[in-house]
């Protein structure tokens, strides 16, 4: 490890909606990740998530006062760029002399532009993360020039200069393990995955990055392209049983995209959770990717929820969304789940995924809401993200309201600043209003939840999401 006196700050800025009861709220891995890796090359950190602290110019001021940092780096999402913009004016405007840093989902989609748009950002970091902003931080403390440095766009006077992307690191197990001391784990709003309140300790596991699948409407391309990459069960055998001695989490969140993309390999990590003594755990795949055997193996060694990425009942949506599934393949990998126990089966829809969806369409995605056991369902509205092409042919079609902010890119909770071939945004918001309602406020399903109700958190937990969906549901908004 290399000696430097350098401080790196990270930073998550405030989210519109963060306190919003009703939505999953996480913790903030990629930059612990980056913070590791920083660490690893000699610097100090420290994290500041302004979704867990309350926000303010003052306190952002006396923290940089207090850290004196060389870079503030900052991950930031669509809908909090421009709160990261404001974060990069502050500091730059009391401080000129600290160089702000800023990557993750937006900056990938929007490298050059983000520059432009907002001018306190020095550098932006696209692509994966770590070692892009650690030869930045090496650097900067070195004195040196930042041109020139793979997978970034930087200032040349009055021009926005942008460098060949990066490749990404091959082998991820020489990645160290996220520096989770750095969290803060006060108590944040709604839930960590839909059904496991915040209330409870969690973490977030990545066993793998990226996903091989092409989906029009998915932002994560704009990172990773359509690759995967797995750790070794050895790497993640480590890395669970070092969370859980120190922190002895009681819910894991596997963050992976497509956790079963490998069977087998999907087996030796349900066999390290049950053998780490992991309470319960969560995850995210696809219905092509599950078997009989599979579900019942992952049953019994925790997992307490799978969440299907549906999107539409309608083959034809499927087809032009590039889903690469069927609807017979949805039927059944629900009801293998259901079967093998597993207590929430989540299954997550997007409204206009396809800018030519018909009513015909939305009909055959209610049928599917409604015929299957499902636990949970997310209902969204297709959101344009920077770097899909959903975002490419919306705007080729002049769906996208020229007046519309970055704030107005929820997935969930806002009026959409967008319209579809067939529906205009108010009719997208009926549609969407529609399918939550028929799903959750059948006299079946409620009771079915007042009877798996298992505690007071449990009692809280239902009643506050209850109370925030019957606001969105009179309102259309969450905010």
């Amino acid at each position: 490890m290399k000696s430097t006196t350098a401080h790196i700050l990270l930073i998550r800025p405030p989210d519109p909606l963060q306190h919003v009861s009703l939505l999953s709220h996480t913790r903030p891995m990629n930059l612990a990740y980056l913070a590791s890796y920083l660490r690893r090359d000699g610097f100090s950190v420290s994290l500041v998530d302004f979704e867990v602290e309350a926000y303010s110019d003052r306190k952002l001021l006396d923290l940089v006062e207090k850290t004196r940092p060389l870079i503030i780096g900052i991950s930031s999402v669509t809908p909090t760029i421009i709160n990261t913009g404001r974060i990069c004016e502050m500091v730059k405007t009391s401080h000129p002399s600290i160089t702000t840093v800023v990557g993750g989902p937006h900056v990938n989609g929007l490298p050059a532009e983000t520059l432009r748009e907002f001018p306190f950002i020095d550098i932006a970091a696209f692509g994966e993360g770590e070692e892009t902003f650690a030869e930045i931080c090496r650097n900067v403390a070195a004195g040196k020039r930042v041109d020139g440095i793979k997978g970034t766009v930087h200032r040349s006077g009055d021009q926005i200069v942008r460098q060949a992307a990066r490749p990404l690191i091959e082998d991820i197990d020489t990645l160290p393990f996220p520096a989770r001391d750095l969290i803060s784990y006060a108590e944040q709003a709604g839930h960590s995955s839909r059904g496991f309140s915040n209330k409870a300790l969690s973490t977030e596991l990545f066993t793998s990055r990226g996903c091989p699948f092409p989906c029009t409407f998915c932002a994560i391309r704009a990172t990773f392209g359509e690759t995967v990459r797995f750790r070794s069960p050895a790497s993640i055998r480590e890395e669970v049983s070092q969370f859980m001695e120190q922190y002895h989490f009681g819910h894991v969140i596997i963050a992976d995209d497509t956790f079963t993309l490998r069977p087998d390999r999907t087996l030796e990590i349900c066999e390290i959770l049950a053998g780490a003594n992991v309470p319960s755990w969560s995850c995210d795949t696809r219905v092509t990717h599950v078997s009989r055997k599979l579900l019942q193996a992952m049953k019994q060694s925790g997992c307490r929820k799978v969440a299907f990425g549906v999107e539409s009942g309608s083959p034809q949506v499927l087809e032009r969304i590039r889903k690469r599934i069927t609807i017979e393949q949805v039927r059944e990998a629900v009801q293998l789940a259901s079967e093998a126990g597993i207590e929430h089966v989540e299954g997550n829809f997007i409204i206009g995924s396809d800018p030519d969806e018909t009513s015909a369409d939305i009909a055959l995605t209610r049928e599917l809401i409604m015929t299957l056991p499902w636990t949970f369902v997310s209902v969204s509205i297709i959101v344009p993200y920077p770097g899909t092409p959903v975002r490419s042919l919306m705007e080729s079609r002049g769906l996208i309201d020229p007046s519309a902010t970055w704030e107005d890119y929820e997935m969930f909770g806002t009026i959409p600043r967008w319209r579809t071939a067939h529906f205009d945004a108010a009719e997208l918001l009926r549609l969407q209003k529609a399918l939550t309602r028929s799903f959750y406020l059948r006299p079946s399903y409620i009771a079915r939840q007042i009877a798996s109700v298992r505690s007071w958190s449990d009692v809280r937990y239902w009643l506050q999401a209850g109370m925030t969906y019957a606001r969105w549901h009179l309102q259309g908004r969450l905010r």
